[in-house]
């Protein structure tokens, strides 16, 4: 079955997908994939906890460069693509204080042969 044939203003989905489908929902409000993917970061996030809908830069896309090499990547196709960026964390990270630092597995053991 071609996705477009269900996909495209579902007034009724074909009996085959409503009998194998479980639990499935449309959202006519979420107009991009950034928006699913939003979603599914909120998803990750429960249950209880509250996320930004947007994200931390709103609707603006980002990209982020762990190491040196990447910064100058991102630095070379900006050039290449005549875009311009805001740096909005222009450091190296840190460790946030939850974050566990001791190993929650039991330290080595020797036996009687010293193995």
């Amino acid at each position: 079955m071609r996705a477009k044939e269900f996909i495209t203003e579902i007034k009724k989905l074909p009996s085959t997908v409503r009998s194998a489908g479980v639990k499935g929902r449309t959202y006519k409000n979420m107009d991009s994939f950034y928006d699913l993917y939003r979603m599914g970061m909120s998803m990750a996030n429960q249950p209880g906890n509250k996320t930004h809908p947007t994200g931390p830069s709103g609707d603006s896309p980002t990209i982020w460069a762990y190491t040196d090499a990447e910064e100058d990547i991102i630095k070379s196709a900006e050039k290449n693509q005549k875009l311009s960026s805001k740096i909005i964390v222009g450091r190296s990270s840190d460790e946030l204080a939850d974050t566990n630092t001791k190993s929650p597995t039991a330290n080595k053991k020797k036996n009687k042969y010293g193995v």
